[in-house]
C-alpha cells in the first residue's frame, strides 16, 4: 500500500455559510486522514493573488474535487454576478478538460445529497460521483485519492474446454436425385386433361433418358401408386415483384413420411437431422391460367391424379408426355406466397 500523501484541490461554491462550514469539514477529515486537501478557507490573502492561486493549485494537484450544488452550477453558466472565484476555477477545470481531450483521470465530481446530481457540471456528467454523506462512497473517494482499487482484478484463469458437440444422427432422405435432375433439364410443368381418367401433371425434361430414370427410380420405391404420397407436389400462387403472374412447382419429399421411415429404421427423431432436396421453378402462363385452373377443378372433383414425366422440344416447344412412367398420386399441396413464413419448408420461395 503506497504511503505518498495526495495532494488534492476541492472546488466549490459558497452557497451559504453552513454549507461552506460542510466543505470545511469535509476537507479536514481528508486531511485528517491524510489526504493533502487544499480548499480557499485556508488561506486569507495568498501573495499571489486569487487568480493565480487558483491556477497553481489546480496544476499542482493530483486529483480536483468539484462539489456539485445549485450555486455552483449557476455561477459556471454565468446565471449570477457573484462567484468570480468559482467561475475562474471552473473556466480552468473546462480547459485541462477540453485539453485532455476528454480524458479525465483527474477531476471528480461529489455531492453532499442524491438532489444535487443534476447540478454535476455537464462535461462530468458522465464520471463516477460520489455521495460523500454516505460513509460507504466517502471511504470509495479515499481510497481512490490513494490510488487503491477496492477489488483487484484476479489473475487470468485458463479457458473452460469447449463443450462437447451434441452428436445428431444424419437421416438423407430425398425423392430427388440430384444428377438425375441436373441431366435431365426440366422445364416447368404442363396440364394433360381429357385423354387420360383422372387429370395429369406434367413434368417436362429436354432429356429424355434422364426424365425417364426419374420416373423409373421413384417407381421402383413407392410403386405405380404413391399410395402414402412420399412425393411432396406443392403449387404456389401468388405475384412476384417485377415478374408478371405464374405460380411456383415445388417437388420435394412428403417429410411426414419420411420421419416415419426414420423411426422405422430405429433413428430417436430429438437425436436426428433430416436432409431434404427440393426442386423449385416458376411457370408464367400465357393462356390467362386457363389450363391451370380446369386441372385445379378436376383435381378438386377426382380427388386424385397423375404425375407424369414429358419430353419437350426446345425447337417447335412440342410437348409429347411419357404415358409409361406416370405415377397416381392422392395430394397435391395448393397455397400462397403470403401464408409462407421463414421457418416455413417451403420458405426458400420468399428468398426467389
Amino acid at each position: 500500500m503506497t504511503e505518498i500523501n495526495p495532494k488534492v484541490f476541492i472546488s466549490y461554491s459558497q452557497d451559504s455559510y453552513t454549507f461552506a462550514d460542510k466543505v470545511l469539514e469535509f476537507s479536514n477529515k481528508l486531511r485528517h486522514e491524510g489526504i493533502d486537501a487544499i480548499i480557499d478557507q485556508y488561506e486569507e490573502a495568498p501573495p499571489e493573488g486569487w487568480p493565480r492561486w487558483m491556477e497553481i493549485n489546480i496544476e499542482n494537484a493530483d486529483y480536483v474535487i468539484i462539489i456539485a450544488s445549485k450555486g455552483y452550477k449557476q455561477k459556471v453558466l454565468g446565471q449570477t454576478v457573484s462567484g468570480k472565484g468559482v467561475k475562474w476555477e471552473s473556466q480552468i477545470i473546462y480547459q485541462q478538460l477540453y485539453n485532455s481531450g476528454t480524458i479525465n483521470e483527474k477531476f471528480i465530481p461529489v455531492v453532499f445529497d442524491e438532489s444535487d446530481l443534476e447540478y454535476i457540471p455537464t462535461p462530468l456528467q458522465g464520471s463516477t460521483y460520489y455521495n460523500i454523506s454516505n460513509q460507504k462512497q466517502y471511504d470509495k473517494l479515499y481510497w481512490r485519492l490513494r490510488g487503491i482499487k477496492s477489488n483487484e482484478k484476479p489473475p487470468l484463469g485458463k479457458l473452460r474446454p469447449l463443450p462437447e458437440k451434441e452428436r445428431k444422427t444424419l437421416y438423407v432422405t430425398s425423392m430427388i436425385d440430384i444428377e438425375s435432375w441436373n441431366k435431365a433439364n426440366w422445364k416447368g410443368a404442363g396440364f394433360f386433361v381429357g385423354f387420360t381418367d383422372l387429370p395429369t401433371l406434367l413434368l417436362p425434361f429436354t432429356n429424355e433418358k434422364y426424365a425417364i430414370k426419374i420416373f423409373k427410380d421413384w417407381i421402383s420405391f413407392i410403386g405405380k401408386d404413391d399410395i402414402n404420397d412420399e412425393i411432396r407436389i406443392a403449387l404456389v400462387e401468388g405475384d412476384v415483384p417485377n415478374e408478371p403472374p405464374g405460380y411456383y412447382i415445388v417437388i420435394g419429399t412428403n417429410l411426414e413420411e419420411a420421419i416415419k421411415r426414420a423411426k422405422k429404421q430405429g433413428c430417436s427423431i430429438d437425436e436426428t437431422l433430416i436432409m431434404n432436396v427440393q426442386r423449385i421453378i416458376r411457370a408464367n402462363p400465357t393462356d390467362n391460367f386457363a389450363n391451370y385452373n380446369y386441372f385445379k377443378s378436376l383435381y378438386k372433383d377426382k380427388k386424385d391424379y397423375y404425375l407424369m414425366p414429358a419430353v419437350v422440344n426446345e425447337t417447335n416447344g412440342q410437348i409429347r408426355p411419357l404415358t409409361d412412367y406416370a405415377i397416381q398420386k392422392h395430394k397435391i399441396v395448393y397455397r400462397n406466397l403470403k401464408d409462407i413464413s421463414e421457418n416455413d419448408e417451403d420458405a426458400i420461395l420468399l428468398k426467389n
